[in-house]
């Protein structure tokens, strides 16, 4: 009998920081719950002081404000916060529409999650909750005069007008490309270290020829996918957990990110003895699939977000975007051979497999950040030489042990570019970018074959 699937709310108590803003941040309107609560707490309190402490007697004259005023104010600032909060919503579904047709419609996303759009969304809302419930309560027969009611009123619709101003200062900012890509960055390096460093770094195998030894030469049994859709997220701590505890080695048949159909294969698994019973409910729990692809650990979802960019930028001849777009992942790329382990074999405490998983190698990780870009931009030869100029300096900056696969891309780069387009300078130029990364990765006797197969 399967076990019962733990709740939503053990789900959400097991999940990282991370996971739980992005649970709760995805959608537009949790920031602007949390501040309509916060505004009616602030209706009580001033409605109260005004009305039941009389605070207005102990007030100098210039803030105490007749029941007319008070209802002059109230109205005025209730039409004209919602005036202000239409064109504000006017302004962000302009931004989306920008960003989804010059960049991606896949970085809508990060606009919406972005704290400061969230809190002008929340400020605005909860600003026309507070007047308008104001204007609700007061009553000309209970106070003879107000004073924090109006007092506030005016210093709320000052916050909201500010806030108007950053928020259009907000938009301008991240329409330039170069703080947009600084952003993606940044949380594909979330992800690297959220996913690939604290999750599955401590259980990879050191020595991966050694735990190779481990992996059954039978056939596996199968658990198969309930539902079709994206591979979201596994949690891969508790399939260690849980692998160990049954004294099982299980083989994991799809990558974070890759869309997997109903009653196909999840995952392979091999019996510790033929009688054993395996709680296929409890396993699948460790999967969550949905309808779409999400950044929580795809770092491959990040990397296609700098690659569509970029192709972009190609199409609409802007090759400083393209450039900048190729910085950026070579930027990334340095970073992830630094920090992850490229081993497909994850262990328990004492060393023994309990996980195989998809994993991607260096090689891969090169493919999908500039694979693309390198087909766009073969007849371009000022992109091209800027992305051997990133490929030679990723060989510098990136461990020996990742070399012969920064070669390989260069040399599939440079072989697939149109030579016949490059003049006297492109050649030197690129001739120079080969041999320095040629030297560095120690491969001249391939640099030498690879200039005679340019050269013919």
């Amino acid at each position: 009998m399967l076990k019962k699937i733990p709740s939503a709310a053990k789900r959400y108590a097991r999940m990282t920081k991370r996971e739980k803003w992005n649970e709760l941040y995805s959608n537009l309107w949790m920031t602007p719950m949390i501040y309509a609560m916060l505004s009616l707490l602030l209706v009580f309190i001033t409605i109260w002081t005004d009305l039941e402490m009389n605070i207005y007697q102990e007030m100098p004259s210039f803030l105490r404000v007749d029941y007319g005023l008070t209802k002059t104010i109230l109205s005025t600032l209730t039409a004209g916060i919602l005036s202000l909060t239409t064109f504000t919503f006017y302004g962000v579904l302009g931004a989306l529409s920008t960003f989804s047709s010059q960049f991606s419609p896949r970085i809508l996303k990060n606009f919406m999650m972005n704290r400061v759009t969230q809190r002008t969304l929340g400020i605005f809302s909860g600003s026309f909750l507070y007047v308008l419930f104001c204007l609700f309560f007061i009553n000309e027969d209970t106070a003879q005069a107000y004073s924090l009611i109006p007092s506030t009123a005016v210093l709320t619709a000052l916050l909201t007008i500010s806030t108007f101003a950053v928020f259009i200062n907000h938009i301008v900012t991240w329409l330039q490309v170069t703080n947009l890509t600084e952003q993606i960055k940044l949380e594909s390096l979330d992800i690297i270290e959220s996913s690939l460093v604290n999750e599955l770094k401590p259980h990879k195998a050191k020595n991966p020829d050694d735990v190779k030894m481990q992996v059954p030469g039978v056939e596996g049994n199968t658990l198969k996918a309930e539902q079709s859709g994206y591979l979201q997220k596994i949690d891969f701590a508790e399939l260690i957990r849980k692998a160990t505890e049954d004294d099982l080695i299980i083989r994991l048949e799809n990558r974070i990110g890759s869309f997997v159909f109903r009653a196909t294969p999840l995952l392979t698994y091999w019996k510790p003895s033929p009688d054993f019973e395996m709680d296929e409910g409890s396993y699948l729990h460790m999967f969550q699939v949905g309808k779409n692809q999400t950044e929580l650990q795809d770092i491959e979802f990040s990397i296609n977000k700098f690659v569509e960019i970029a192709i972009r930028a190609l199409g609409n001849d802007d090759p400083k975007t393209a450039t900048n777009i190729i910085y950026q992942i070579g930027d990334l790329l340095i970073q992830l051979s630094e920090m992850e382990v490229f081993s497909p074999y994850l262990t328990d405490r004492d060393g023994n497999l309990r996980v195989i998983i998809k994993n991607l190698t260096y090689a891969d990780y090169l493919y999908r950040g500039f694979a693309s870009i390198r087909h766009y931009a073969k007849q371009d030869a000022v992109i091209t030489g800027e992305l051997l100029t990133v490929l030679n300096a990723i060989a510098h900056a990136i461990d020996e042990k990742d070399h012969q696969q920064v070669w390989d891309f260069t040399q599939y780069t440079a072989t697939g570019f149109d030579h016949d387009l490059l003049y006297d300078l492109d050649i030197n130029r690129f001739n120079d970018v080969l041999r320095e990364i040629a030297e560095t990765t120690g491969n001249m006797d391939s640099f030498e074959e690879l200039m005679k197969k340019i050269e013919k």
